[in-house]
């Protein structure tokens, strides 16, 4: 177990860094298309908790974290 471990938080691990700049596109596509964030499961109990304005600024920093991983792991794959 901790060597499946140790190999995933392995900085030089390609596997996880291109499953992470997938996840980081599909998320910035989703904002693309005007996906609505709130209607999912989660958002609607903790939108009922923090409120909705609060669930927008998490949804709205979460894609700022997803161009930022883009903008950052992305040219090793681009130029390499």
């Amino acid at each position: 177990m901790a060597d499946s471990v140790t190999y995933l938080l392995d900085g030089n691990n390609e596997t996880v860094i291109l499953a992470c700049l997938i996840l980081a596109t599909v998320r910035i596509y989703l904002e693309v298309i005007r996906f609505d964030f709130a209607k999912l499961p989660i958002s609607r109990v903790m939108a009922e908790r923090l409120g909705q304005d609060r669930i927008k600024t998490i949804h709205r920093t979460g894609l700022y974290l997803s161009i930022g991983y883009i903008v950052l792991f992305s040219p090793q794959y681009l130029i390499g």
